[in-house]
């Protein structure tokens, strides 16, 4: 029995990794929302692009805003491969104008939506802001980030970073983008 029992720890450990290796993620909800230019834009149409991170924000959250400043770096350098960050304004329709000439004044590349019914906020049971999730191109969340102190931005790319194509199979003519 003592020869048998590494061989069955051993059996078990090669298991129990390709469980691990099988991790299963919650499907990302769809959604559609218009953008500050009154476009509508869909989710999965999105993630036809690259994955998203996506942060539920508002005016008055000061963390929301040092967060989404602080990705501003971590945005230039990787959108080239694919990443685009959504910025969810849960603003009441009352601050859309506020929210367009705070958006304008920070010079934000992001694509900025305004969930101003909270349809999106509550699909995706956001109670704390700011919360932001990592939805991969399969519509899966990946990766959730609840809160926001400074240096926080390092783990967030790094995240990001496991989910992007390697910059090997970006065709050179989308590299100069």
């Amino acid at each position: 029995m003592s020869k048998i029992l590494p061989f069955i720890i051993a059996i078990a450990l090669v298991v129990a990794a390709g469980v691990a290796a099988e991790k299963k993620y919650e499907s990302a909800p769809d959604f559609t929302l218009k953008d500050l230019d009154g476009n509508e834009v869909t989710l999965s149409e999105l993630l036809e692009n690259g994955p998203v991170y996506m942060e539920c924000w508002d005016l008055a959250c000061v963390n929301c805003i040092a967060e989404l400043d602080a990705l501003l770096p971590v945005y230039d350098s990787l959108k080239s491969r694919g990443l685009q960050i959504v910025a969810l304004s849960v603003d009441k329709p009352s601050d859309e104008a506020r929210v367009r000439a705070f958006v304008k004044s920070k010079k934000w590349p992001y694509i900025v939506l305004l969930d101003q019914q909270q349809k999106v906020k509550k699909a995706y049971n956001i109670i704390i802001k700011p919360t932001a999730y990592l939805i991969n191109m399969n519509g899966e969340i990946v990766y959730t980030h609840i809160g926001y102190k400074k240096g926080d931005e390092k783990r967030i790319a790094e995240e990001i970073c496991r989910w992007l194509p390697a910059v090997d199979s970006i065709p050179p003519s989308e590299k100069e983008k």
